[in-house]
Formats: C-alpha cells, structure tokens, sequence
C-alpha cells in the first residue's frame, strides 16, 4: 500500500510543504507539484536531495518516490535550472526570426 508523504521544499523564498503525493508517485508528479508550488516551468524545475544535496537528473520521469528511497519528512532542495530555461529561451528566439522572416518575404512579394 502507498504511504503517504510530506515533504518540504526548499527554495529561495522559503520553506513550503508538499503533502499531496504519496510514495506511489513518480518523479514526474513531484516535478509537476514543485512546479505548481513555486511557479517554475516543469521543465526549468530543478530537485536536489540526500546529504550532500544531489540532483535528481538523468531519471526516468516514471521512476516512484519510494524507488528514489524518500522518505516522508525530508526536504528537498529546489532550483531553477537555467540551462532548461535557456533552451527555452533559444527557442522562442528562433520561432520569432521565423515568423520575421516570413512576414517579410510576404512584403516582398507583394512589391
């Protein structure tokens, strides 16, 4: 049976608790509780946990909380990660010279 968990989540701005998950959750859903607490893109969430703190990267978003070994009471630590952001950021660039562009062959054209 899945226990259910609190934990607390560190950031910048403070100390929050999550006590909607339970040690059936995936990764995936603590990204996405984390990303509702503090406003963060899912993607740009970045989670560090056990003594040194250690970021949770390069796992299978499916991955449950209990498999991670969590447990109910711990504090997470939580960033944003900047190169997620900047990816991100790259891409709208990108989109916006697209559609610059587009729109000015079409005034070309037009003359």
């Amino acid at each position: 049976m899945a226990e259910s968990m609190v934990l607390r989540i560190k950031t910048k701005h403070g100390v929050e608790v999550i006590n909607s998950l339970t040690s059936a959750s995936t990764v995936a859903e603590l990204r996405s509780e984390v990303s509702a607490l503090t406003n963060l893109p899912v993607e740009s969430v970045k989670i560090l946990c056990g003594f040194p703190p250690k970021p949770l990267i390069g796992l299978d978003f499916s991955t449950t909380l209990a498999e991670l070994h969590l447990k109910s009471g711990e504090t997470l630590i939580v960033e944003e990660d900047m190169s997620a952001r900047r990816v991100q950021l790259e891409k709208n660039y990108q989109d916006e010279v697209s559609a610059v562009c587009v729109i000015y062959c079409n005034v070309c054209d037009m003359q």
